[in-house]
């Protein structure tokens, strides 16, 4: 029998399965079986998934026709046969050990839900990949959420390898939300009734299933390890379909619903929904095509009304400039954009003749400057963290190297250095920066202007 059911959705993916496959096929957990649900696919993906359940009988393949990610992923999961389950994206690809890693760490636990870190990736020039460690909470997300204080960041951080209830440690909820990279008790899956939502050409689907495990769980438990490649190929992709404009709205009525039908253990969760349908609401304002931006904003103001109107709306969740975005957005949805496509314009025309950026300073204004670039995935510029000297500091922060400045010296002349540091420091590391003669380089102030 199978220790571990792996279920992999797939659709139009021929030129990613492959290698996909072949790194789920060379587990060293050798117990496993592999559900492909094919979702109708039109190019040649189908016929790869038959060539390797013909070579492979732990390899099942399900033909169905084409009816979206959360119909495909509820059958998958359906026709499980072992004890756990694990997802891999079929564009995306896994560590040779990922699932006997995770296989111990459940039976050694006995948990419900265990989430490991990932790697976020992407072609280079070259045909080469670059990866980058995502941990599934570190400071510059928790920062990004909500208030962030020493206190709140350590006890989050203390999550890692521990067995905890989100019930205990709400705010636990801003890890890193993805349904991969992990490992799933079939019989809790099966006991909470967890299952994807089914609306035909909808996004998001995988927020409800998500939303679910991480509230229906007595145990969940991450990992500080990672195993899983996501993707991010398509690095400034815009949502140019109406209706996928206001799928993150659907899927999170989905998910009130659910809390519906749980009653009174549902009430303390309605804040966390209407927090995460806003702030993607917001998030998506720079994503959506130009001719949906007002139209969404709108939607954001209509939805933070309601969330008021039903007592939903918790402003101590939302981090000091979440808040006076919100506010922005009460006063005039329109304006709001119109300063926010201005913002972006000014960012692309500051970096855009650069073939790499510099952060100079590894502390949280550094961080922060790493998280505004990373709006339009404009973050893969960002090739080092510059310090002043090594000792004290990080070797690495999210994947990017941290190098002492004078390291750096043969990238004076491509690089734009942006100085992140405390203001009482920037005349100094500026006279470090012309003593190694970088001539291109701006103070983390300018972003905000």
């Amino acid at each position: 029998m199978a220790k571990v059911s792996i279920v992999v959705p797939v659709y139009n993916v021929e030129r990613y399965l492959e290698e996909c496959l072949n790194s789920i096929k060379i587990q060293t957990l050798k117990d496993i079986e592999i559900i492909c649900v094919d979702d109708g696919s039109t190019d040649l993906s189908a016929q790869i998934l038959d060539n390797y359940a013909k070579k492979d009988n732990r390899f099942h393949v399900i033909h169905k026709q084409n009816e979206g990610y959360g119909r495909t992923m509820n059958i998958g999961i359906s026709k499980a046969t072992a004890p756990y389950v694990g997802i891999v994206e079929s564009d995306d690809i896994i560590e040779p050990d990922m699932y006997e890693k995770l296989y111990a760490l459940m039976e050694k636990n006995h948990a419900d839900v265990i989430k490991a870190d990932h790697y976020e990736f992407y072609e280079g020039g070259e045909g080469d990949y670059i990866n980058k460690y995502k941990p599934a909470i570190c400071e510059q997300r928790i920062g990004a959420y909500i208030p962030l204080t020493r206190k709140k960041a350590d006890e989050l951080l203390g999550l890692y390898n521990v067995l905890f209830n989100i019930k205990d440690h709400e705010e636990a909820f801003v890890f890193q939300k993805y349904t991969w990279s992990g490992l799933y008790s079939r019989k809790f899956l099966q006991e909470k009734q967890i299952v994807h939502n089914e609306t035909p050409g909808a996004s998001y689907q995988d927020n409800g299933f998500w939303f679910q495990t991480m509230i229906k769980a007595e145990h969940l438990y991450f990992t500080n390890q990672a195993f899983y490649h996501y993707r991010i190929d398509n690095l400034n992709s815009s949502i140019h379909s109406k209706g996928k404009v206001f799928a993150v709205c659907d899927e999170y009525d989905y998910i009130d619903h659910m809390l519906n039908k749980m009653g009174m253990d549902g009430d303390r969760f309605y804040k966390w929904s209407a927090f995460f349908k806003i702030i993607d609401c917001l998030d998506n304002i720079n994503r959506v095509s130009d001719e949906f931006k007002k139209e969404l904003a709108n939607r954001v103001k209509d939805e933070l009304l309601l969330a008021l109107d039903k007592g939903h709306f918790d402003i101590n969740l939302y981090a000091d400039h979440r808040k006076v975005n919100l506010f922005n957005i009460l006063i005039a949805p329109g304006l709001y954009v119109d300063k926010e496509k201005a913002r972006l314009k000014r960012l692309d025309n500051l970096i855009g003749t650069y073939e790499m950026i510099i952060i100079y300073g590894a502390g949280l204004v550094g961080q922060r400057i790493q998280g505004i670039l990373m709006e339009g995935r404009r973050n893969i510029k960002v090739k080092y963290f510059a310090v002043t000297e090594l000792e004290g500091n990080p070797s690495e922060i999210q994947g990017v190297p941290v190098k002492p400045i004078k390291e750096l010296k043969q990238h004076r002349e491509k690089a734009l250095v942006i100085i992140s540091v405390g203001k009482k420091n920037e005349q100094a590391v500026e006279e470090i920066l012309r003593l190694h003669k970088f001539s291109h380089y701006m103070l983390h102030s300018e972003f905000y202007e």
